[in-house]
């Protein structure tokens, strides 16, 4: 059974560094980033979502929505304390 799960505010995340590109679309959107050599913390914009993906697998899933409709995907990886994200390329 694929439950729902309602969405709640989400305001900031601990990645690995990110990529230029995935940072160009970060700040592209709204959000703002604070990098250092081994982590980067991403800053969302007031009104980004985020909704738990089920059903739940080793790591935790998630959707982000940021405020301008952009969608992205969070797996968190809870020995590492740690969120990947993957984005849809933009052209």
């Amino acid at each position: 059974m694929n439950e729902q799960n309602p969405p709640h505010p989400l305001h900031q995340l601990k990645t690995p560094p990110l990529t230029e590109e995935a940072k160009d679309i970060m700040l592209r959107h709204g959000c703002t980033l604070d990098e250092d050599p081994h982590e980067c913390t991403v800053s969302f914009p007031e009104g980004t979502t985020r909704t738990e993906i089920f059903p739940r697998t080793m790591s935790e899933r998630y959707h982000i929505t940021l405020p301008d409709s952009y969608q992205l995907h969070e797996i968190y990886d809870k020995y590492r304390e740690i969120s990947i994200l993957l984005y849809p390329r933009e052209l």
